[in-house]
């Protein structure tokens, strides 16, 4: 059933007759691992399940470990088979935890909305997460997850680096996304920090400030920065300079976008119209910052520059004798063409910033005798560069870049150049432009500096794109401001404890504990209304598993039972990942203001200490928010949600989502439980999936006490573990996982209750985006085996469960 073949450094497994251009790209691709054997599982959805049991045939030498990659399942197969295989071989499996993205030069990078990356599973012991990448370079712990940086920016890793980028804006970011992802290298000891994206709104410093102080000094001993879209930074000044007095110490950037070999990649502008552009010659570009406020740059340093041979004979660190009469010399912005000795005035043709659509060479005039000769030899080396940058050169003379300084074409004037192979003509005084409108986006005293290199100019914005971004121009119609949110005051909210069983069974007894109640204080409440078209979506990706439309079809079906819960509306959902809670922070520290007094010293002390927590100025409203769930004052929220009702509880529960999209995950088995009537248990059957729309309760360990007659088994992906938050004193769990509201859940195995035996429910969370929810794919057996062996060791339950929070894990998913 399972054929091997060697291909390049690794084994492959296949079940087609043929190998998949997939798993053979990736294989010849791969580089070799010292410790592992390389195995590749070339798979499809369609399989049986006795398929493991001939991979684990294939595989029974032991000895060296497994750095397994799966080709043709879903991506959570691989973690669920590296488990698998490792029980059932004794042998250490590398697995990626997340998907996998094959990189530039045979770089392995994991992907996930949280926290993914290449995990080791040792049998009896717990997985144990090794890196993102692989080969492993020296700053890989520095980019490991996805972390919104503001409302509106977030920092997300790239196999070369991480990305600080707009949020907001998932479809114009998705070409650049793609392109990033696939032909930046990873270099071993440069971790590429990219800055903006093209054609969205411009990136606050504050964001990459915020960046910064977050990252692990061996982040920033690797970090070379590199300008890739819109940056708001000062008028006048560069983005390199900029970053180093913000951050007051001396930054490096690469002059271009890295692309190539690892060794030493290719660098190239980023043209304006988003696209690579030509390739540089200096590579990397040092920035100190200035000594005082006010005080004038200093000339940016090139600590690594390009030097094609055609430059000629090496004269000292960045000047080339290109003939017997002239030098070429390495600058920012290009080439500089001069004599032998530099001019009094070289440190402003070293300071020219670059353009990414042009490529100077600099035409020295200091002699007006050999500006024609100057001018001949440098159309002559633009004639011999590569097709890219050849088609983009200029030749300005130097006295029209000294003259201009730092200034580039803008709003205030432009520097006049003209291509090689010009007429001899006196080079034009600079001409003078008309403002251009300011984009809106940009804070007062702030330009928005354009994709660029090096010392980076302030560009031109058209009136057409900036209302197409920011709205109709100022000489337009005044676009209205976005209506504000309608306010209305909320009850106060009391509300029972746990869920009455909808048919009456009198035969059923009553449970041990007492109905208790939560009470919300009355406060002016943010009526959940759809958002605007300029509201801005959360910041980055939805951690959580969100429904698919096949199984919100099946949630909404009538369901005459009355037991299961009915799919909301956008307006009573307790989780938006369209919609920033601005509102509802807002309501939530007026609402609790005591509360929020009382907590917010021991939570700002939890942020200190974990650096997850700190993502952006809202960061204590959803610690606390999570703090207050946990809580006493979380006790009746989901049953509200559950039966979407509208109410304060939605406002509520939109905070506590939020805060804990920033604790960490939890894969593997989770327990709760459920007390169900045989009519409970027959409806339950013919059901193919479930959602929850409250939070769903589960523990990391089988709990002790827990009252019920079906024992609830969930194999979690994406739930999050609460232990940073958790109240003190016996109303805490350090144990407990939180799946988010809108979470799915598919129905594996289900064991009626026998005479002295409590029956068993399995479920498998379902993944973002995941198909094939009407079959069963491998994902579906390995959770199922995982489930079944959690089972087969159990040795007895764990801590006990206080009464008074036994309720929140008491119920089936997706059922009221």
């Amino acid at each position: 059933m399972i054929a091997r073949h060697t291909v390049g450094n690794a084994l492959v497994l296949h079940a087609r007759d043929q190998i998949s251009a997939e798993a053979r790209s990736v294989a010849l691709s791969v580089q070799s691992d010292p410790d592992n054997d390389i195995v590749i599982l070339d798979l499809h959805n369609e399989l049986p399940f006795d398929i493991w049991d001939s991979v684990a045939a294939a595989l029974h030498r032991r000895g060296r470990g497994i750095r397994l990659m799966v080709c043709g399942a879903h991506p959570e197969t691989g973690a669920l088979a590296g488990q698998w295989l490792s029980d059932r071989l004794g042998r250490p499996v590398i697995a990626p935890f997340g998907r996998l993205i094959p990189g530039a030069s045979g770089l392995l990078f994991v992907h996930a909305a949280d926290l993914g990356g290449w995990v080791c599973y040792r049998q009896g012991r717990a997985p144990v997460w090794q890196s993102k990448r692989y080969p492993v370079p020296a700053w890989d712990g520095a980019a490991v997850e996805y972390l919104p940086i503001s409302s509106t920016a977030a920092a997300e890793p790239l196999p070369g680096g991480v990305w600080l980028r707009e949020s907001r804006d998932e479809a114009a970011i998705a070409g650049h996304w793609h392109r990033l992802m696939s032909t930046m290298p990873c270099q071993p000891h440069a971790m590429s920090v990219v800055l903006g994206c093209p054609g969205t709104a411009p990136l606050s410093l504050d964001d990459i400030a915020r960046f910064w102080r977050g990252l692990a000094p061996q982040g920033r001993s690797h970090a070379r920065f590199v300008h890739y879209g819109p940056v708001a930074v000062r008028t006048g000044e560069t983005v390199g300079q900029a970053l180093a007095d913000l951050l007051e110490s001396p930054v490096v950037l690469f002059g271009g976008v890295p692309a190539g070999k690892p060794s030493e990649p290719s660098l190239f502008t980023v043209g304006s119209d988003g696209r690579p552009g030509w390739q540089v010659f200096a590579r990397e570009l040092l920035y100190q910052p200035r000594d005082s406020r006010g005080a004038a740059p200093k000339t940016p340093r090139i600590l690594g520059h390009r030097a094609p041979e055609l430059l000629g004979e090496p004269l000292g660190a960045l000047a080339y004798r290109y003939t017997d009469d002239a030098v070429v010399e390495v600058i920012p912005s290009g080439l500089w063409v001069r004599g032998e000795k530099p001019p009094r005035y070289a440190d402003r043709i070293r300071a020219l910033p670059a353009d990414p659509d042009s490529m100077r060479i600099v035409v020295d005039d200091a002699a007006p005798a050999l500006v024609d000769r100057y001018r001949e030899l440098a159309g002559d080396l633009a004639g011999r560069l590569d097709q890219a940058t050849r088609d983009r050169a200029t030749t300005p003379l130097s006295s029209v870049a000294v003259r201009t300084g730092l200034r580039t074409p803008g709003p205030a004037g432009g520097v006049v150049t003209a291509p090689h192979g010009a007429t001899d003509r006196p080079e034009p005084a600079p001409e003078r432009l008309p403002p251009a409108p300011e984009p809106a986006v940009a804070p007062p005293g702030l330009t928005v500096a354009g994709p660029t290199t090096g010392a980076e100019p302030s560009a031109p914005v058209p009136a057409e794109a900036v209302a197409a971004t920011t709205g109709p121009s100022s000489t337009a119609s005044p676009t209205p401001p976005p209506a504000r949110p309608s306010w209305a005051v909320g009850p106060t909210m009391a509300l029972p404890l746990r869920r009455p069983d909808p048919p009456a069974d009198p035969q059923k007894p009553a449970p041990s504990w007492a109905a208790a109640t939560l009470e919300i204080p009355t406060a002016v409440a943010p009526t959940a209304v759809p958002p605007s078209r300029t509201a801005p979506p959360p910041a980055g990706p939805s951690p959580s598993v969100v429904a698919s439309p096949a199984v919100v079809r099946e949630a909404a079906e009538a369901d005459a039972s009355g037991y299961f819960q009915r799919t909301p509306s956008d307006e009573v959902r307790g989780y938006r990942p369209d919609l920033d809670p601005v509102a509802e922070r807002a309501w939530l520290r007026r609402a609790f203001s005591r509360e929020f007094e009382a907590a917010s010293g021991g939570i700002s002390r939890i942020l200190a200490g974990h650096a997850i927590l700190q993502s952006g100025p809202e960061a204590l409203e959803h610690a606390v928010a999570v703090r207050l769930y946990l809580s006493v004052w979380g006790d009746s929220v989901d049953k509200m949600l559950r039966l979407a009702e509208p109410g304060v509880h939605v406002s509520f529960a939109r905070c506590v989502a939020t805060g804990l999209s920033r604790l960490p995950s939890h894969r593997g088995v989770t327990y709760a439980a459920a007390d169900l009537t045989t009519d409970e248990l027959r409806h339950l059957a013919g059901r193919g999936t479930l959602t929850d729309w409250g939070f769903t309760n589960a523990l990391i360990e089988r709990p002790a006490g827990l009252p019920g007659n079906i024992e609830v088994m969930l194999w979690s992906t994406t739930a999050r573990r609460t232990r940073l938050l958790e109240p003190e004193g016996d109303a805490g769990l350090p144990g407990r996982v939180l799946f988010l509201p809108g979470s799915s859940f598919k129905v594996l195995e289900l064991r009626e209750p026998t005479d002295g035996a409590r029956g068993l429910l399995m479920l498998r969370e379902l993944v973002r985006d995941e198909a094939g929810f009407g079959r069963r794919v491998p994902l579906d057996d390995l959770a199922l085996a995982a489930l079944r062996r959690s089972v087969e060791r159990d040795v007895g339950a764990g801590p006990p469960m206080p009464v008074t929070v036994a309720s929140r894990f008491l119920g089936v998913p997706g059922m009221i």
